[in-house]
């Protein structure tokens, strides 16, 4: 059996992290910052905000949604992907709209303590970006369940507008 044949029979968590020192892969992983950036926009982020999560500059960020993007860091490969992550968990969690809002609404939960995740991950950088998909894979996995009428309760909450 080839090796790309059992990566495919194999479960996700089998596999090897991508080799970030081949230039190739490099420029793979980069042609997915148009779709990060989509998914910032759907949970309501402006482009200032975006650029600041994803690690860029806002003028990098409109020649990538030209089609011209560049090629990315570590550091903003890994900013890439926690985004990915956290949107794809808070889409698991919580319907649309309330997924969507979620890093603009203030959180109780520990470690946010009243602010918005966003602010969080805004003053932590990187290390809070890692908090907050950790807490959200923990939601997922059943360790801090979260029940339907928290679901429900999530949609109705509301939103911190950052003008």
């Amino acid at each position: 059996m080839s090796r790309a044949t059992r990566a495919i029979r194999e479960p996700l968590l089998n596999q090897q992290a991508p080799d970030t020192a081949s230039p190739a892969v490099i420029q793979r992983l980069s042609r997915g910052l148009p779709a990060g950036m989509r998914m910032l926009e759907h949970m309501g982020l402006n482009r200032e905000q975006q650029a600041w999560l994803l690690g860029l500059s806002a003028r990098s960020l409109q020649r990538a949604g030209a089609g011209n993007g560049p090629e990315l860091t570590q550091d903003q490969l890994t900013r890439l992907s926690l985004v990915v992550g956290i949107y794809k968990a808070l889409h698991i969690l919580y319907d649309d709209a309330a997924a969507d809002g979620w890093l603009r609404r203030a959180n109780r939960r520990h470690p946010f303590a009243g602010q918005t995740p966003l602010d969080y991950m805004s003053r932590g950088g990187i290390p809070a970006m890692y908090e907050v998909r950790r807490l959200l894979d923990a939601d997922r996995s059943g360790m801090f369940s979260v029940t339907p009428e928290a679901r429900k309760a999530a949609s109705t909450l509301e939103t911190v507008v950052d003008l």
